[in-house]
C-alpha cells in the first residue's frame, strides 16, 4: 500500500484531510448547527488524528483512542444527538398539532377555531 511521509497510509492520511476540511463548514456554521451535532464530529476528527499518529507514536494507546474514543463516542454521540434532536422536533411540532387536530379545548369545553379573531366580527 502506498504511504504518506513514509509511516501514514493514503487512505488514512485522505480521511485525515477530510476531516481538517470539515472543519470549516463546522466552524463556519456552529450557531446554526445544533451543538449535540458538534460533538460527534469532534470525536470524528479525534479518532482520525489518532489513525495517522498511532504508525509515529504510541501506536496501542492510539488505536485504543482511535476505536473507543473517537468512533465508540462519536456512535454513541451521533445516537444521543439525533434523540434529543428528534425529541425536541416532535414536542415543538406536537403542541401545535394536537391543537389543530381537535385534541384541545378551551376553558368553556368548546373546541378552539382555526381562527382565534373570527368571533370577534
Amino acid at each position: 500500500m502506498a504511504t504518506v511521509f513514509g509511516a501514514i497510509g493514503a487512505q488514512t492520511f485522505v480521511v485525515l484531510v477530510i476531516a481538517a476540511i470539515g472543519v470549516v463548514p463546522v466552524v463556519l456554521y456552529r450557531r446554526e448547527t445544533p451543538t449535540v451535532f458538534l460533538v460527534p464530529y469532534a470525536f470524528l476528527a479525534v479518532a482520525a488524528f489518532a489513525t495517522n499518529v498511532e504508525n509515529l507514536v504510541l501506536p496501542e494507546l492510539l488505536n485504543l483512542t482511535e476505536h473507543y474514543v473517537g468512533n465508540l463516542g462519536a456512535g454513541l454521540s451521533f445516537a444521543a444527538a439525533a434523540y434529543l434532536y428528534r425529541r425536541r422536533t416532535i414536542a415543538a411540532d406536537g403542541d401545535d398539532a394536537e391543537g389543530i387536530a381537535g385534541g384541545a379545548v378551551d376553558a368553556a369545553g368548546d373546541a378552539p377555531t382555526t381562527n382565534p379573531d373570527a368571533g370577534e366580527a
